[in-house]
């Protein structure tokens, strides 16, 4: 599958090797690519990644209904999918959709207080419910907001490198005009 190269994706990096990083809530427009970055980082740093969508499972919505705290959640996960593996400092719960529970956003504070594993919200048109969730989790999460792509990314996609990208920023930003084969190659 083709995999589009994101800003997001040193960012999630970056933010693992915090040595005291937060739960983090990665939230944007419909397909901007939230889940699959998110997946793909998950799968090459995490031993084990558990994924709960709201959406598409609906049935986990009731994971809260015995508290918030790490432990009572992940007994009521592996209650309903005993397959899910919960390895402590090897795992990361990524919860999907976030709109679909925002609640969730309650147990964040406890998460990152037990410590023991790291976690990932996303979702789509948080704004309608997202005082709740800020309310739910203040000082104890970090904010990413994923768009489409951006020139740059863009660019990547097309097949440029850094340093070309670079340059072709550095024409915008300056003002400065494009030559005859720089018209001709990028148009």
């Amino acid at each position: 599958m083709l995999y589009l190269k994101r800003k997001i994706d040193d960012y999630l990096i970056a933010w693992k090797e915090e040595a005291d990083h937060k739960p983090l809530i990665v939230k944007g427009p419909r397909q901007v690519g939230k889940t699959e970055s998110i997946l793909r980082f998950a799968k090459a740093a995490y031993e084990s990644v558990v994924v709960i969508n709201f959406v598409e499972e609906p049935k986990y919505r009731l994971i809260t209904e015995d508290g918030y705290k790490p432990s009572e959640i992940i007994k009521n996960i592996s209650r309903m999918d005993p397959s899910k593996r919960f390895i402590p400092g090897k795992t990361l719960i990524f919860f999907d959709e976030l709109q679909a529970h925002p609640d969730i956003a309650t147990a964040l504070k406890f998460f990152k207080i037990d410590g023991r594993f790291d976690v990932i919200c996303s979702g789509s048109l948080l704004g309608i419910n997202y005082k709740q969730i800020e309310s739910n989790s203040v000082g104890y999460k970090t904010d990413y907001t994923l768009f489409s792509l951006d020139f740059e990314e863009f660019l990547w996609a097309k097949g440029y490198s850094e340093s070309i990208a670079e340059e072709l920023l550095n024409h915008l930003i300056n003002q400065k005009p494009f030559n005859l084969i720089e018209m001709e190659t990028y148009s």
